[in-house]
């Protein structure tokens, strides 16, 4: 269980250096994330898992590390969070130019 902690601990870590490096402004429906120069508009729920499934993600993917992938009901739960971080993030990596402008 240690290394779930650890893990957990470091995704909530993580979070607050996002946090404090962006700027997050709430409307009705939407949060707006403003980093460097970019204006980023998801929706609440976005928001709300987004900030959900990292340490859940993070911390059960600790658990299998630390079972050495022979816990079933650990890599359940991880395989649980993939499929929600797949749903959940890849309409946001629409949003991302990861080519950089080079395409």
């Amino acid at each position: 269980m240690k290394t779930a902690l650890t893990f957990l601990l470091i995704s909530i870590l993580v979070l607050l250096f996002l946090w404090s490096k962006t700027d997050i402004f709430f409307s009705k429906s939407t949060v707006d994330v403003h980093v460097h120069d970019t204006y980023f508009v998801i929706d609440k729920l976005q928001f709300i898992l987004f900030i959900v499934l990292i340490p859940g993600t993070l911390s059960t993917l600790g658990g299998v590390i630390e079972t050495r992938f022979r816990s079933k009901a650990f890599l359940l739960v991880l395989l649980i969070f993939l499929a929600a971080d797949a749903y959940v993030f890849y309409p946001l990596l629409e949003l991302i130019d990861l080519t950089f402008g080079l395409i």
